[in-house]
């Protein structure tokens, strides 16, 4: 299961990680800070799981938008990292493929999915929060504006056209 981008977290040896496709927003304001989402479980970047046949940049929107009611516009590539992690309420070992993006807030519609509470925090503060090392990278990456490549708002050439 060797990638060749980074990974983060306890790969278990025997044990079956399942992997989780996902794509992940770091949505900063104007004034640089970064959003972040509290849940009982930790705080973390918007974002998450890839359902059906959405790419990471449709999984990235939805659950931004899901989560802290914002809609944004992917303006760059961050980069993408494995991120091994149990999942304790169903009790399976994940492996999430993560895709990082940098975003803008083009609005605010004020819906947040229950239990998630919406916050900004300057990107120092953001990294020490955040409950994954995956993320804390993809944060340090993007305020580095590290390997950010500008995000092309066209299907991947990889996916069937509909």
């Amino acid at each position: 299961m060797d990638t060749p981008w980074p990974w983060f977290g306890e790969r278990r040896p025997g044990v079956e990680h399942r992997d989780r496709p996902g794509g992940y927003a770091i949505v900063r304001r104007d004034d640089g800070w970064v959003a972040l989402v509290e849940t009982s479980s930790g705080v973390y970047l918007p974002g998450g799981g890839q359902e059906g046949d959405e790419t990471p940049e449709e999984a990235a929107l939805r659950e931004v938008h899901e989560e802290c009611g914002l809609v944004v516009e992917l303006t760059g590539l961050v980069g993408r990292a494995d991120q091994y992690v149990h999942a304790d309420h169903v009790d399976v070992h994940l492996c999430k493929r993560c895709t990082f993006f940098t975003a803008r807030i083009v609005r605010d519609d004020g819906h947040r999915e229950r239990g998630h509470t919406l916050v900004f925090a300057p990107p120092e503060q953001a990294v020490e929060r955040l409950a994954h090392a995956s993320q804390r990278w993809a944060v340090g990456r993007a305020v580095a504006g590290r390997g950010i490549l500008p995000h092309r708002q066209h299907p991947p050439t990889d996916r069937p056209s509909q």
